[in-house]
């Protein structure tokens, strides 16, 4: 929506205030929401909330029916979904029974079943998160811990992200959303906490990293929060305006409080030195004994430690971190005691990724499909094709997220030569993914020569020149390496860029000298510069 701002109103703004023309803007367009809020504010207290709003409720779920939910969007992570769905299931179990039977309740100030969740990035620890809130259809806030820091500093606080919460919530006003979110909760999932761990080669305080944790555990032990940044013009407008109507201090109803939101935080607990499957690993070898939480009893001491090394080699020790485990790593042990719940994601395997593609809701491969079709293109994959991108994904060690970049490289030039075209139907191999642009090429019957020399001009406005010899070179070059022919002219020629900076103009003959020789034109570009220089001298 776009606001026109009087330019008379300005300059009298600058005139009464000694003001700047910005400075004046923004007051003005500050006002002007504040000013909405209060309309809407002051229609909801004489005529009651908004419609839209009334006749909800908050769903009342059980553990095993948020988990089966959890289960169509997210492969493998048994653990981690059946202790999140009963976190979940629990919380706002409590939340309805606050809302129907307020008076009726035993219950004033419950202990919340926030959670933290450790394992390697990708394994799907925000994407249950996202999941959940859309089941539940409360506002879901995931933050990234790295963009927070200690109130006071320069940066966004940890209180920003209750106002970020409210600011997905339904309603006119802000009033209302931090209404709506009293009322039927909220979720907020700060990732890469780990990140705000204190190291422990640093000594004193680190206001970027343990700050960040003691503002993390006031909001999770319950806070009150303005739902208004208070430093921002508009909040200080808005208290201006509130002092001319005779109110004063802070009140109720521009605060939230966070008790009704549900906190779960997640990271992958590694770094350099000292990450956390390190320290589990190095506590349990050097204990005599341990009892799993099955439990199991196991007995480890006995025999040489390689021994004990390699029977551990495909161990995830994030199932067994303790409470000490997460202080040793840095995190402080008060925050550690305020979140009961401790679970772990385990690092997809290729057979985890395979599924993920064939057996989720929003599978990628559905999503190509329907990408594709909608350009009037059917795309149909073969098993083999989706094993391979698997297994390339797998070694990528970056979980699911990896498919994605994965078949974007695979996809890159379909995507741009195929709609539009006569192609109407594509069918994904093994031998198409291994080698995509010269499958594309063969569609489109060109030459992978013709079309690196097209592109090379494009790019530089040079002409490369190659000969039939030149060509078998390539060829044989691609064959005797497994690579692509396209993929081969991009690494033989890598350094032709270099002629477009020697300003050559028009034809540029490639020879086998030239294919040979890998520091050919580093040489090239070498003398043309030192000629140059002597030139100018």
């Amino acid at each position: 929506m776009k606001v026109t701002i009087p330019k008379e109103e300005i300059e009298r703004l600058m005139r009464l205030y000694g003001c700047n023309e910005n400075q004046a803007a923004k007051a003005y367009l500050d006002a002007i929401e504040v000013s909405k809020n209060a309309l809407e504010e002051e229609l909801s207290r004489q005529l009651g909330r908004r419609k839209g709003l009334e006749g909800r409720s908050i769903s009342l779920l059980t553990p095993h029916q948020i988990k089966e939910h959890l289960d169509k969007y997210v492969i493998s992570q048994e653990e981690y979904k059946k202790r999140l769905s009963i976190a979940a299931a629990f919380h706002f179990a409590i939340l309805k029974c606050l809302e129907e039977h307020p008076q009726d309740s035993g219950v004033k100030r419950f202990r919340k079943k926030n959670t933290i969740i450790a394992g390697p990035s990708g394994s799907g620890k925000t994407y249950c998160a996202e999941v959940l809130g859309d089941l539940l259809e409360v506002p879901t806030l995931i933050v990234d811990a790295t963009d927070y820091t200690e109130a006071g500093y320069v940066g966004k606080s940890a209180d920003d992200m209750v106002r970020e919460l409210i600011d997905m919530a339904p309603g006119a006003t802000r009033q209302e959303k931090a209404m709506f979110i009293n009322t039927y909760g909220g979720i907020i999932f700060i990732d890469e906490i780990d990140k705000k761990a204190k190291d422990g080669h640093l000594i004193g305080h680190d206001i970027s990293r343990e700050g960040f944790q003691r503002a993390v555990l006031k909001l999770i032990e319950r806070k009150y929060v303005s739902i208004d940044n208070p430093l921002s013009p508009s909040s200080q407008i808005q208290e201006v305006m509130d002092r001319q109507r005779g109110i004063s201090g802070k009140q109720q109803e521009h605060m939230i409080s966070t008790e009704k939101i549900l906190f779960v935080v997640g990271g992958s607990f590694q770094r350099q030195h000292d990450d956390l499957e390190t320290i589990v690993k190095e506590r349990l070898k050097h204990q005599t004994g341990r009892i799993r939480e099955d439990g199991s009893f196991v007995v480890v001491g006995f025999g040489s430690d390689n021994a004990w090394e390699k029977s551990q080699t495909m161990w995830n020790y994030y199932k067994e971190a303790d409470a000490d485990d997460y202080i040793r790593f840095g995190l402080i042990p008060e925050l550690v005691g305020r979140i009961p719940i401790r679970s772990h994601v385990n690092l997809l395997s290729k057979n985890d990724l395979v599924r993920i593609m064939l057996n989720t809701e929003d599978s990628i491969i559905h999503q190509y499909i329907e990408e594709f079709k909608s350009f009037g293109i059917d795309i149909t994959f073969d098993d083999s094709a989706i094993e391979y991108v698997a297994e390339l994904a797998e070694n990528k060690k970056t979980g699911a997220r990896a498919l994605v970049s994965v078949w974007e490289s695979i996809f890159t030039e379909f995507q741009f030569e195929l709609p539009g075209s006569n192609f109407k139907e594509l069918t994904v191999t093994k031998e198409l993914c291994q080698m995509p642009k010269d499958a594309l090429l063969r569609m489109l019957k060109r030459s992978p020569f013709v079309d690196f020399v097209e592109g090379f001009k494009h790019e530089y406005g040079i002409e490369l020149i190659m000969g039939e010899e030149v060509q078998r070179y390539v060829e044989d070059y691609a064959a005797r390496n497994m690579i692509q022919v396209s993929d081969a002219l991009k690494q033989l020629l890598k350094g032709g860029s270099s002629l477009n900076y020697m300003n050559i103009k028009g034809k540029f003959e490639i020879t086998q000298e030239v294919l040979d020789d890998p520091k050919y034109f580093d040489r090239l570009f070498t003398e043309w510069y030192q000629k140059m220089n002597t030139e100018i001298k």
